[in-house]
């Protein structure tokens, strides 16, 4: 099982990218595939990175991205390793003239990247889901609930399995939705219309409707998202990323935590009206 990002030996890998592969054209923001080595171990991997500079990404967003994948890690949830890249001038001029050039050469410095898990095939919308993977289901949905993210939709999963059929969840930067709303829900453990139309939009809501899940699986780890876990991801997110947005996503989170059997009877109620 992965780390926790509060076990004593958790790290974030700062990895120096080196050589290119190949633009992935899924994402809105053209993520590179590339082959880097860690400034700690000096081992070498293959790995993704989102420049943070390119389309719908930004300081805010990788912050975003990164302490979506704490949670995921805390609560248990299969994502691929988040790392730290560092795009140095040197490795711009390797890929200059190439497709990631321009958001490369923007984004030179720290940017949010994962190790690269290989293997892995998509996942169709209404196809059979094996009996571990509708617990996975059961434990993503109040998870992306939790997190506000909107964007793992019917046409849009972010979602991969691996060999063994697991399903692993991944691009983030757009949770935390609730950041953007004009007019604040002062109360997030209770769905408002306009929350209640994402959700049935999300891609395991058909495949959980008008079931019986055990949300309470999920559910009840989130008081592992204590201080402690809080005060650990604040350190590991570069300072540079850091804004008045990260204490809005803590106060979020700390409410509904507080409020969190409301949530799941909420979250029981939206599968069947």
């Amino acid at each position: 099982m992965a780390k926790k990002i509060t076990d004593y030996d958790f790290s974030l890998p700062i990895i120096e990218a080196q050589d290119e592969y190949k633009t992935l054209s899924g994402g809105r923001n053209k993520p590179l595939l590339f082959r880097g080595v860690c400034q700690n171990t000096y081992q070498k991997g293959d790995y993704v990175v989102k420049f943070r500079n390119s389309k719908e990404m930004s300081n805010e967003a990788s912050a975003r991205e990164l302490l979506a994948s704490f949670i995921a890690l805390q609560l248990g949830l299969l994502i691929p390793p988040p790392v730290l890249v560092n795009i140095s001038y040197g490795f711009v001029q390797t890929i200059k003239g190439k497709e990631s050039y321009v958001d490369a050469n923007n984004s030179i410095g720290i940017n949010f990247g994962c190790k690269f898990v290989s293997g892995n095939i998509d996942i169709i919308h209404n196809q059979a889901l094996t009996e571990i993977q509708k617990s996975q289901a059961s434990q993503i949905f109040p998870f992306d609930v939790f997190i506000s993210n909107s964007d793992r939709r019917v046409d849009k999963p972010n979602l991969l399995m691996d060999d063994g059929g697991n399903i692993f969840i991944f691009d983030h930067e757009l949770a935390f939705g609730f950041v953007f709303d004009i007019f604040k829900n002062k109360t997030p453990w209770e769905f408002r219309p306009q929350d209640k139309d994402w959700i049935k939009n999300h891609f395991f809501y058909s495949y959980l409707k008008n079931k019986f899940p055990d949300f309470s699986i999920l559910v009840n780890k989130l008081t592992q998202l204590d201080d402690s876990f809080w005060d650990k991801a604040f350190a590991l997110i570069p300072k540079e990323w850091q804004t008045e947005q990260l204490d809005e996503i803590k106060n979020y989170c700390h409410s509904l935590i507080a409020n969190k059997d409301l949530f799941l009877q909420e979250l029981k109620n939206v599968l069947f009206k």
